[in-house]
């Protein structure tokens, strides 16, 4: 199976967790969720996204485990998980567990995935940001969730922020950027970049700036993938397609 299957270098050396960001390569779907797409009600055959997720799971090592995974809103809610043989957590577009062998999954096509973890103790979490998320503020909630729920301090979370939007291609209007300057001011502004009379955002960038506030050290948050938009043959981009496209993963969790 070719799978675009992107790692955090530094976390390799960490036995037990497996991770990482997925692209759109290796899978059976066909047309505009061509071939990899991992998510149910974008309009593929849902037979094909289960054949596609077994597929998936065998090929990275946890075929006969679990990838909880969320029905995300572009929101904040944030829910833990404990149970391995879940299949949804529910409503929320962060999920964090304690537990071994319990694997949590984020889907993309655009918005930034954001895996967290906590070597020493064994926790993970994943976290999907899109605009709206962004402007609540996921990525630092989820910080002080893992701090409020675990007694985790933040100095000792460890995050990627994988492919996503890139601001070359992610222009926004001021129902965007306004709202986002009034919430996150001096970050916002470091986001933004300008053009030819329109505005851009860096969507990592903002994220990698909140997790920075925080409490995350710089050193220990790291980039990894292209813009989606950009990379047409490995990633599945909404913004791109215009809506009609499939949706990779990312996915975390610690082995027992």
């Amino acid at each position: 199976m070719e799978l675009v299957w992107l790692k955090v270098p530094e976390w390799e050396n960490q036995h037990g967790l497996l991770h990482g960001f997925l692209g759109r390569r290796g899978g059976r779907s066909l047309g505009p969720y061509a071939s990899l797409n991992l998510a149910f009600g974008v309009g593929d055959d849902p037979q094909i996204v289960k054949d596609n997720l077994c597929d998936m799971k065998k090929a990275v090592g946890v075929h006969d485990l679990r990838i909880v995974t969320m029905k995300q809103v572009h929101r904040d809610g944030i829910l833990e998980v404990k149970d391995n043989h879940l299949k949804q957590a529910g409503e929320a577009d962060g999920i964090m567990t304690a537990a071994k062998e319990v694997f949590l999954g984020v889907l993309t096509a655009d918005c930034v995935p954001i895996l967290l973890t906590v070597p020493e103790r064994k926790i993970a979490a994943a976290a999907h940001a899109g605009w709206r998320g962004t402007l609540s503020g996921i990525a630092a909630k989820a910080v002080g969730d893992l701090a409020e729920r675990y007694g985790v301090d933040p100095s000792s979370v460890e995050a990627a922020l994988g492919p996503s939007v890139g601001p070359c291609c992610y222009e926004v209007g001021p129902d965007v950027s306004v709202p986002m300057t009034q919430r996150w001011h001096a970050l916002a502004e470091k986001a933004l970049r300008f053009s030819n009379g329109k505005t851009f955002l860096d969507l990592r960038e903002l994220n990698r700036l909140q997790l920075e506030k925080a409490g995350v050290l710089p050193e220990k948050t790291y980039l990894v993938g292209p813009c989606t938009s950009c990379a047409e043959q490995d990633f599945f981009s909404y913004r791109r397609e215009r809506g009609k496209t499939g949706h990779q993963m990312s996915f975390i969790g610690w082995l027992s």
